[in-house]
């Protein structure tokens, strides 16, 4: 089996999926169900309140997602940089397209 750059683009961008996904989950664990804070600075409450994993590693999970997640993305756009100038390129020529030298003669007259 050959290693394609589709499957590469594939990889990465499976990847980042994966790590937003993770990120959403973690950040709805975090938010909604051990949310920080409460009665007394959360020191009244169960202190050691836990969701599969404890309020910390869900934390350090989520930042490290996070990571994951701008790293992917730095990676796709080395990845697609051609593509990305080309099309910048294209567009750029599209919104500000030349003046033909005739067109320009042509507005000096007029002046």
């Amino acid at each position: 089996m050959r290693w394609t750059k589709a499957k590469s683009n594939f990889v990465v961008d499976a990847a980042i999926m994966l790590a937003f996904l993770g990120e959403a989950i973690s950040g709805f664990v975090l938010w909604v169900i051990l949310p920080s804070g409460g009665y007394r600075g959360g020191r009244g409450m169960d202190a050691a309140s836990t969701f599969i994993l404890g309020r910390h590693q869900w934390r350090d999970l989520h930042n490290w997602l996070a990571i994951t997640m701008v790293a992917g993305i730095l990676l796709h756009i080395v990845l697609h940089w051609n593509w990305i100038v080309s099309m910048a390129r294209k567009m750029w020529r599209e919104a500000f397209p030349k003046k033909q030298k005739a067109t320009l003669a042509q507005e000096k007259c007029e002046l």
